[in-house]
């Protein structure tokens, strides 16, 4: 059954999802929720990363941060250290560092930070040190683990995610989330989040324009019919 899908990746790293959903038979439409931006390093993380040599292991969380974090490992370093484990979360973050000329080690299933800590190299690792790459926040987890093994662990932020700016879903993109909504609505009686009424008939998902921050606007698989504005609750 074809279904319409909303892709939320940061800006230019959803198109290749989005690609294989209408591929698949359904609709898609990228609308970034996040952007990701490089951050400078800090002087004391900067001095971290001249001992990249003395880490056993080095984790990142994402294909983002090993992007970022590799880029920032070059600017120091014209060859890469010998003797240090390359840890990703999956294979997106895996094939960022086979990329680089390194060879990665990561989970098989799980793709988790559980499944990173049942790694063979990470089974023992008393007075070793371990580097996180990561953004400016995140699951501290498989950090506050390492360091019960006896591990000292250093996290460094390479990248924040803010919001993505001016970026809102099309009006086709906002019936499909309206549509959600109103099925939601059903199943609870009738309004939808914040009190507000959300949009009937619920065969004609229409966009609300306050419960959906745009214009009405009908679904293509429907046929229009007669629409009256919702009105909110609050203030009566």
């Amino acid at each position: 059954m074809s279904r319409a899908v909303v892709v939320t990746r940061p800006a230019g790293q959803g198109e290749p999802l989005a690609a294989r959903l209408v591929d698949s038979g359904h609709r898609a439409w990228v609308v970034p929720a996040l952007a990701i931006e490089p951050l400078p390093l800090a002087d004391a993380h900067r001095r971290l990363l001249f001992d990249l040599d003395l880490y056993h292991a080095v984790f990142f969380v994402s294909a983002n941060a090993a992007h970022h974090a590799l880029n920032a490992f070059a600017d120091l370093w014209p060859q890469w250290p010998v003797g240090v484990h390359w840890l990703a979360v999956g294979e997106s973050t895996a094939a960022v560092i086979r990329d680089a000329g390194l060879t990665p080690e990561y989970p098989r299933s799980g793709f988790n930070s559980e499944a990173v800590l049942a790694l063979p190299c990470l089974a023992s690792v008393a007075e070793k040190r371990i580097l996180i790459c990561r953004g400016d926040s995140g699951r501290d987890w498989l950090a506050a683990r390492l360091r019960e093994k006896g591990a000292g662990v250093d996290v460094v932020p390479f990248y924040r995610r803010p919001p993505a700016p001016g970026r809102r879903p099309s009006p086709r993109a906002s019936a499909s989330i309206s549509a959600a909504r109103r099925s939601r609505s059903r199943a609870s009686g009738g309004t939808g989040a914040a009190g507000r009424r959300v949009c009937r008939p619920a065969s004609q998902p229409w966009i609300c324009p306050q419960s959906a921050g745009g214009a009405c606007a009908p679904s293509p698989r429907s046929r229009p019919r007669p629409h009256r504005p919702c009105r909110s609750r609050r203030g009566r």
